[in-house]
């Protein structure tokens, strides 16, 4: 049952590799599934029992790519804002040619929709605490698109150091 599993992701992994090439040279409405099937070398009828629409896909691929950050790196309360900081821009430079295909395609949007779904807690009665999580992933979204599109002058330790010290001080001994 296991490599079943492991079989259907290999070949979700093979069409969503396969939109991503595409997309760098083309728009995501002049992308076909028989493209992306050919490329990935399977049938449109593996396409169509794993995902509804291309959008589907680069979810798929953002989704694992956010969960095995996640399941790598679990969040320490003892870890200071750097520290938490570089683990989100070392991540995110692991990934710069994924998510630099998104800006070109004007699809750096699904990223944001990625990021609040994984870290943020909807159920929270505390408001206050909602719009502070909202807050702070439209930031680091926009802080991440900014530099990938900037051509990522700074290491992801000069981005952590900025991020943790301008906005995440720590208080004054």
């Amino acid at each position: 049952m296991m490599r079943k599993k492991n079989s259907g992701d290999f070949l979700k992994e093979c069409m969503a590799d396969a939109l991503f090439i595409l997309l760098r040279t083309k728009s995501i409405e002049e992308i076909t599934v028989s493209e992306i099937t050919a490329l990935a070398n399977v049938s449109r009828i593996t396409y169509y029992r794993n995902f509804t629409s291309k959008e589907n896909v680069i979810e798929f691929k953002l989704d694992k790519l956010i969960s095995q950050w996640i399941h790598e790196h679990p969040r320490k309360e003892s870890a200071s804002a750097y520290e938490s900081s570089l683990s989100f821009f070392q991540f995110f430079y692991s990934i710069h040619d994924i998510v630099q295909t998104l800006i070109r395609a004007n699809l750096s949007v699904m990223l944001l929709n990625r990021l609040i779904l994984k870290f943020h807690d909807f159920n929270t009665p505390d408001r206050n605490e909602y719009y502070r999580q909202i807050f702070i992933s439209f930031g680091l979204c926009g802080i991440i698109l900014t530099w990938m599109d900037n051509g990522m002058k700074e290491s992801p330790e000069q981005m952590a150091e900025t991020v943790s010290r301008r906005f995440f001080p720590q208080p004054e001994p």
